[in-house]
């Protein structure tokens, strides 16, 4: 079994003159307190020269700083581990990318015990002697297929989830509406709200919370498109409940678009996260990727 901890080092520059372990850990490597606190626990969960140092000992220039987060994976809830296969698109030993399949929840569920992406995740960690708590960093609804991040490690986890809402900005998605646009691009800035009564279904409404979305037409087709969208807000259901409001709801949503006659074979919402782009969290290093559409969707434009 892999260790469970991920080593971080940092060697003290000229320019960072006399500082302390704790300095470092809090201004330099962007660790949180709850994390400084964290590594104190553990005998070697803060060293330099391979010894143990309080937070508050003073490091000179050229000294190296170790740091151990350890994953409190004794606290964690129990996933059970699926047989089923990820489609990974990236992996590291702080995040892993995958490229989640349409209808598929991605935490389990009471009505979704083993079948979830995180079960399936669980499985892959075990095949590949790897022990790290779930932790997903923004979401796809259960009919939504691709791109999704899972971080590895607290600090990780803790850098993404600041960035997210950028990152959500940089998040592109593909949708087969139904119908042809007469604006070929455009923002739709309507606010969204639960429909009362209901657990699950949104509407427009003038009470609601803010939601922008951008479009723009990719392609058309005799009686449906296929659209390029962006978000500046992430409410539930978004993108289904603006292109609903425009009148051209997706193809295959039984949520908000019942009344659709030919959804082209589509059993789920059609709707994809094809790009995403951040920042490696401890590196920094710029990441971009791409997902190519679904076969249930490639198979609808086809048809």
């Amino acid at each position: 079994m892999s260790k469970a901890y991920r080593e971080i080092e940092y060697t003290v520059t000229e320019a960072d003159g006399t500082i302390t372990a704790g300095e470092v850990m809090r201004e330099r490597l962007m660790l949180s307190s709850r994390e400084v606190s964290r590594c104190k626990l553990f005998e070697d969960g803060v060293m330099c020269k391979g010894v143990p140092v309080r937070i508050i000992t003073e490091l000179d220039p050229g000294d190296v700083l170790t740091v151990r987060l350890y994953e409190d994976i004794e606290n964690s809830s129990v996933i059970v581990p699926s047989d089923e296969p990820v489609n990974i698109v990236y992996e590291d030993e702080d995040l892993i990318l995958l490229n989640k399949r349409g209808d598929q929840v991605v935490h389990p569920s009471y009505a979704h015990y083993m079948d979830s992406l995180s079960n399936a995740l669980a499985g892959y960690y075990a095949k590949t002697g790897q022990e790290h708590v779930m932790r997903v960093i923004g979401r796809l609804d259960r009919e939504t297929s691709g791109l999704i991040i899972f971080a590895k490690n607290r600090h990780s986890a803790s850098v993404l989830s600041q960035k997210n809402e950028n990152m959500s900005r940089r998040k592109e998605y593909l949708a087969l509406c139904t119908g042809i646009f007469n604006e070929k691009e455009g923002t739709v800035d309507a606010p969204i709200e639960r429909i009362p009564g209901q657990r699950m279904i949104r509407e427009v409404r003038s009470d609601g919370k803010r939601a922008v979305t951008h479009y723009k037409i990719e392609k058309e087709f005799r009686d449906f498109s296929l659209v390029r969208l962006q978000l500046d807000t992430g409410r539930t259901h978004q993108i289904r409940v603006h292109m609903a409001y425009l009148g051209h709801p997706l193809l295959g949503d039984n949520l908000y678009g019942k009344d659709i006659e030919d959804n082209k074979g589509m059993t789920r919402a059609a709707l994809h996260a094809c790009h995403l782009e951040f920042e490696q969290p401890i590196t920094g290093e710029r990441l971009s990727f791409e997902a190519e559409l679904p076969e249930d969707m490639k198979t609808a434009i086809s048809s």
